[in-house]
């Protein structure tokens, strides 16, 4: 029951890290019946082509071999050096045979998908040595449907061949008395047609394999929405940790922005919900800086801050709003502020001239 459940819950498509993950691991969609395909294919290249060619040469050698057989001398050189050719000949003669195969073999492994060596799926497992484990693996759902697939096959094969040797054995007793290269030749024609029936039917099959394993990798490698969280927070990184992170980085930006108020020329104001603090030093920049901003609370605190500092505050609504809109701290205002900003500051200097006039007078 508790694996139903699981299965009802996967319900996401695997992510490519846990795709490649499996793949690693050794996990991938392989069909068997696309190296049975493959093998067949070069079991027809063998007998039709090479097989013919290889027998052709091995039956040359022994004619010359039993045609001149008193032109060999057995004693302990000549036994040596006749035993030398012949091998030499054979693996000649079979070398095409075994190149074909062992491509044939590699090739059904390079078509179902990228190579990956695991060493975990080599890698003993006392798993394996269970008693009830090995049952489950031989009596499970997939076990099953293997079984099943192969007496399908089998099946299939045996009718393959019936249907295309049938009509063909009807003449078969004519080559009684023949000569036996003419019997041979007759065998692997028949061969040849049933094998090549039986490679067309395997690879029928095997396309059908390849897509029926493909599905079911997929279906295996379905994730559950936990499953997609826990593996997004592995790699993105906890979503509390991060915010946490935002925070402290967003209280450490605001206590520099606040240590910055003091410096600042003027507070253009809202009057209370926005709270603009610019810098200017004449000669030294060459427009006024944002050095902070802020809203409700934050703008309370930038007006207390200014205050305490004698930093002089002006009311101007507008220019406040569109101030905090369009400039970021640290940066200089816009030239279409110019004009505006132009006139608060010297109306600050001129503030400032008056106070240092009367300071004066007394």
């Amino acid at each position: 029951m508790a694996e139903e459940a699981d299965k009802d819950q996967r319900t996401h498509d695997p992510t490519p890290k846990k795709l490649e993950d499996a793949r690693r691991r050794g996990e991938t969609a392989v069909a068997p019946e696309v190296r049975h395909a493959t093998m067949m294919a070069g079991a027809l290249a063998v007998t039709g082509w090479l097989g013919l060619a290889a027998l052709q040469r091995l039956s040359t050698m022994l004619k010359r071999l039993w045609g001149s057989a008193e032109d060999f001398s057995l004693d302990s050189d000549g036994a040596q050096g006749l035993a030398t050719g012949v091998a030499a000949h054979v693996a000649l003669s079979l070398l095409p045979i075994f190149a074909v195969l062992m491509t044939t073999a590699l090739a059904a492994v390079f078509l179902q998908g990228r190579v990956t060596l695991s060493w975990s799926r080599v890698a003993p497992k006392w798993s394996k040595l269970s008693p009830a484990s090995g049952a489950k693996r031989l009596l499970g759902t997939r076990a099953l449907v293997e079984f099943a697939k192969t007496l399908a096959k089998i099946g299939a094969i045996g009718l393959v061949v019936y249907l295309v040797l049938a009509p063909r054995l009807q003449g078969v007793d004519g080559l009684v008395g023949r000569a036996p290269g003419a019997i041979g030749a007759a065998a692997a024609g028949l061969a040849f047609e049933a094998l090549r029936a039986v490679v067309l039917l395997v690879a029928v099959l095997a396309l059908v394999d390849f897509v029926y394993q493909r599905r079911a990798f997929f279906k295996r490698m379905m994730m559950t929405l936990q499953e997609v969280k826990d593996e997004h927070k592995q790699s993105e990184g906890d979503p509390k940790i991060k915010a946490k992170i935002r925070q402290i980085q967003m209280q450490r930006a605001r206590s520099r922005m606040m240590a910055a108020v003091p410096t600042a020329s003027v507070v253009v104001t809202n009057p209370t919900h926005y709270a603009i603090a610019l810098k200017y030093e004449h000669g030294v920049t060459a427009a006024p800086t944002v050095v902070a901003k802020g809203v409700d609370a934050v703008a309370l605190r930038i007006r207390e801050i200014a205050a305490e500092a004698d930093v002089p505050v002006v009311e101007s609504p507008p220019l406040a709003r569109a101030l905090h809109a369009a400039v970021d701290i640290d940066h200089p205002i816009p030239i279409e502020h110019y004009a505006a900003v132009a006139e608060i500051i010297g109306y600050v200097m001129r503030l400032s001239r008056e106070k240092s006039a009367r300071e004066r007078g007394r």
